[in-house]
């Protein structure tokens, strides 16, 4: 069964999306300017580098006690003390300032998120990452214990990530090329919190422009058009459910070579009706990233001419029928 847009359901409200819109030419990455921040990034992290190695995606220097990666086709950097990591036997972690929202969402109270997120900017600024940020917040890990029957006996918080986004003149950077996280675990002697990992990827902007973009009926055809499964959808029981939506440019994966930034809208969802069998069929929840640069205009203004390809993610799935 081939999907209609008449078959989405938004229960969201879609953002507005102008005729044309922002494309960033990206700097290419230069390896030999990351040393100084990669030597920053290990004294942080309390690591002493002793040789350095050729990885697939780039290289890495450090000792037993931890390393720090950088990837050759965005500049990012991937870090972690191993000492630090293992310092605790599970996944709980003893924080001082905790609430639990009525969810049973576990967080770090007002006051401690936000020393948190200072002290992590401090973090960054020290090691020469001083780019602006389009919004910080902090999110905590979250871990229970089941009994034989499933039942929750326990729960409580686990480490805890300083998130950063990033934007260009005012638009997001979305997709998973663009952010800063820095995964912290608590001192029990007072001290502020120890930075156990973190990871960095935000690519140079070189220079800006425009393209026209596509209809809503022309960028959700990709999604429509999926089969979902090797049966496909089922006639008559498919349909597609938008709980989320956000406009911004598409930033790549930190291990793949990007030149230039298109926009994008990412939706997350869930499908109905996709048939694993004769007689069942299952709901599917998923991300995914549509394309909103017109392919020709993309050609025209020599950004590669290429078709930005939609990325999936899929979150789950819930038995149906």
């Amino acid at each position: 069964m081939t999907l209609q847009f008449t078959d989405i359901d938004f229960k969201v409200d879609l953002p507005d999306i102008p005729r044309t819109a922002p494309v960033v030419t990206h700097t290419p990455p230069c390896l030999k300017e990351h040393a100084e921040t990669t030597r920053a990034i290990a004294e942080v992290l309390d690591i002493d580098v002793k040789g350095t190695a050729q990885v697939p995606h780039g290289y890495a220097v450090g000792s037993d006690r931890g390393q720090v990666e950088v990837f050759a086709a965005s500049g990012a950097v991937r870090a972690r003390n191993v000492e630090r990591l293992t310092a605790y036997a599970d996944e709980s972690r003893p924080w001082s300032d905790i609430e639990r929202d009525r969810d049973g969402t576990y967080r770090l109270g007002d006051s401690a998120a936000e020393e948190l997120s200072h002290h992590g900017l401090e973090l960054l600024h020290r090691i020469g990452i001083r780019a602006d940020h389009a919004s910080v917040d902090v999110s905590l890990g979250q871990w229970a214990q089941l009994n034989e029957d499933g039942k929750e006996v326990d729960s409580g918080p686990g480490r805890a990530t300083v998130r950063v986004a990033y934007a260009v003149h005012g638009l997001p950077l979305i997709g998973p090329g663009a952010k800063t996280n820095l995964h912290f675990d608590p001192e029990d002697d007072g001290r502020s919190p120890a930075l156990a990992r973190m990871f960095h990827v935000n690519r140079g902007v070189e220079t800006t422009g425009e393209v026209a973009a596509q209809s809503l009926d022309e960028a959700f055809s990709g999604l429509l058009r999926q089969r979902w499964s090797g049966q496909g959808v089922r006639e008559g029981e498919g349909r597609i459910t938008i709980t989320a939506a956000t406009f911004g440019l598409l930033a790549f994966p930190a291990d793949v070579v990007q030149t230039f930034a298109a926009p994008a809208l990412m939706v997350e969802g869930e499908i109905s009706g996709v048939e694993v069998g004769k007689d069942e069929t299952v709901s599917v929840r998923f991300g995914q990233y549509l394309s909103l640069a017109h392919p020709k205009a993309l050609a025209e203004a020599g950004y590669g001419g290429g078709r930005l390809e939609p990325g999936v993610v899929v979150r789950g799935r819930t038995r149906g029928q």
